[in-house]
C-alpha cells in the first residue's frame, strides 16, 4: 500500500477514534476528563494509529512528537469551549475536533521526518525482486 493510502487510513482512523473518546466522555464530567485523562487517550491514541501502518519507521523522537500532537487537542478543545462561553453542541465540537486533526495533519511531511516512510513501499518491492529474480 502506497504511503498515502497509509496516512489517508491513519488520518480517518484517528479522527475516528478522537471523536469517539469525547463522545464517550461527554456526557460525565467531560471537564474532568480533559484536565485528567484525556492527554493519556489522545497521546496513546497517536502513536498507535500511527504505528499501525508506520511501525517499522516511528521512531522514540516521533512517538515523543506524536504524543504532544496527541496533547494539543485538548488545548484546541478548551480554546473552542471557551470561545463557545460553553455554548455548543456536541456535534459541533466533534466536527472542529475534525477539522483541526485534519489541518493538524495536513503538513505532518513537514514537521516530522517522514522520507523514509515514503520509501518503504518501494523497498518492500525491491526485495521480493532480489528474492525472487527472473
Amino acid at each position: 500500500m502506497a504511503y498515502e493510502q497509509k496516512f489517508e487510513l491513519v488520518r480517518n482512523s484517528l479522527i475516528s477514534y478522537c471523536k469517539d473518546c469525547i463522545s464517550e466522555n461527554y456526557e460525565r464530567m467531560f471537564d474532568m476528563w480533559l484536565s485528567c485523562e484525556a492527554d493519556m487517550e489522545f497521546g496513546h491514541g497517536y502513536q498507535n494509529k500511527f504505528k499501525e501502518h508506520f511501525g517499522d519507521y516511528i521512531t522514540d523522537k516521533i512517538e515523543a512528537q506524536l504524543w504532544f500532537a496527541g496533547k494539543n487537542i485538548i488545548y484546541a478543545i478548551n480554546s473552542f469551549i471557551s470561545l463557545k462561553n460553553d455554548d455548543y453542541e456536541l456535534n459541533e465540537l466533534l466536527e472542529f475536533v475534525e477539522s483541526f486533526v485534519s489541518e493538524q495533519l495536513y503538513d505532518f511531511d513537514n514537521d516530522y521526518d517522514t522520507t523514509e516512510w515514503f520509501n518503504s513501499d518501494n523497498e518492500n518491492v525491491e526485495e521480493t525482486k532480489e528474492d525472487n529474480p527472473q
